[in-house]
């Protein structure tokens, strides 16, 4: 399967043996080309700074470092400008930087930490920033400033969200028509922002509004069956009755519409698993997103009972929350385990074989404080990864970048 580095089995060995041990090496690789990757970022960003300072660029007539970012280095204006700023604050944040250098700190992350992360906050930003992804670390320091620790409160004023369309030359004009129109309305020079909500809420103010709002209904009315006597559960679907597995069915059961027993000639009301008004509040709650830690779908969402019906749970608020059909069939399946009391307190564990490395085993790190003169205090030991040192604290202030 791979170029180099052919991998040696018995001659008794099974092909899924092979298959095995053909995923878990291409995972190794992929990771290690990450790590790679991101090591070379780093080194970059030091390149950068020297430079800059020593005014390189001119050498090859271009008038400023990012001019020569942009036909050098193949960088659009604004990667350009990010990357030499990042390059700068690394200077002053030595223990970002040294995971940067390790490959165990993607740039992205990287990039939202040096937004507000200063010598005396950077080590608290770390922890705080251990196992969450790049588009997490963005979330945890949206609203804050620098000098700010991780759990400070987010100033609104200071959140915002980047919107990028491209549109037709004439939906172009008559953009800018639209502009100038509200512009002469309200009397003066609106921003973006105020221009999209007031074309938002104009869009959306109708009478058109149901009650319910954007709440969808369950994904399925219960044309699942399980037959009384094999217990096989069957799906309807074109036509005929197609087998489901029991993670499927379990899935599917957790958030429905129930039409009543096929068997019988009762005439029944259609009645939803989940109480609506529980539905409404939790959809709510919940933002109309999975809540699954690093998943963004906002699309196909089910309802799911963190304690299952079965198991005795109920309809509480604190035990119902939004899944994505993927994370709902994970669960269901026994690799994603969701335990806890909704919103605030849910612990989300992803189920992997044990000599498989990945970014979902936890932090790839290690801290290892000192005491005043010097020593390092004992602990458990390393697991793996770069150990990172923490000085004792100086009274001075930060020392210089060795």
């Amino acid at each position: 399967m791979f170029d180099e580095g052919s991998i040696e089995i018995d001659g008794d060995a099974t092909l899924e043996a092979v298959r095995e041990a053909d995923w878990k090496e291409l995972h190794r690789r992929l990771r290690s080309i990450a790590k790679r990757r991101v090591a070379l970022e780093a080194e970059e960003a030091g390149y950068l700074v020297e430079a800059e300072e020593s005014r390189l660029y001119r050498r090859l007539g271009y008038t400023s470092m990012l001019e020569y970012m942009e036909r050098e280095l193949h960088y659009g204006p604004h990667a350009a400008n990010e990357r030499l700023r990042v390059a700068y604050a690394l200077i002053d944040l030595p223990l970002i930087a040294e995971l940067f250098r390790e490959g165990e700190l993607c740039f992205s992350a990287v990039r939202e930490l040096t937004r507000v992360a200063t010598p005396a906050t950077e080590e608290a930003f770390l922890r705080t920033a251990q196992g969450k992804t790049a588009h997490q670390v963005q979330q945890m320091v949206a609203g804050l400033k620098p000098g700010d620790q991780p759990d400070a409160t987010p100033d609104p004023r200071r959140i915002t969200k980047r919107v990028v369309i491209e549109v037709s030359v004439e939906t172009y004009a008559m953009w800018r028509r639209t502009r100038t129109a509200l512009d002469e309305e309200h009397g003066e020079r609106l921003s973006d922002d105020d221009v999209v909500q007031i074309l938002c809420r104009r869009a959306t103010e109708t009478p058109a509004t149901t009650q319910e709002g954007d709440v969808p209904r369950p994904a399925v009315q219960t044309a699942v069956t399980t037959c009384r006597a094999c217990k096989q559960t069957v799906i309807e679907g074109a036509g005929e009755a197609l087998p489901i597995d029991p993670a499927t069915a379990a899935r599917l059961t957790c958030d429905a519409e129930h039409i009543g027993d096929l068997e019988s000639d009762e005439l029944t009301r259609v009645t939803s698993t989940i109480p609506a008004a529980i539905r409404r509040k939790v959809f709510h709650r919940d933002h109309f997103a999975c809540v699954t830690p690093g998943c963004r779908a906002t699309r196909h969402l089910d309802l799911h009972h963190v304690r299952h019906r079965e198991e005795g749970g109920g309809h509480s608020m604190s035990n119902v929350c939004v899944l994505c059909f993927g994370c709902h069939q994970r669960h269901h399946e026994g690799r994603l385990m969701i335990t806890g009391r909704a919103p605030d307190h849910l612990q989300f564990t992803w189920k992997h074989d044990d000599d498989v490395e990945s970014a979902m085993s936890g932090p790839s790190w290690d801290w290892v404080p000192v005491d005043a003169d010097g020593t390092q205090e004992t602990g458990p030991p390393p697991t793996g990864g770069p150990t990172i040192v923490l000085p004792p604290a100086d009274p001075a202030g930060p020392q210089p970048r060795p």
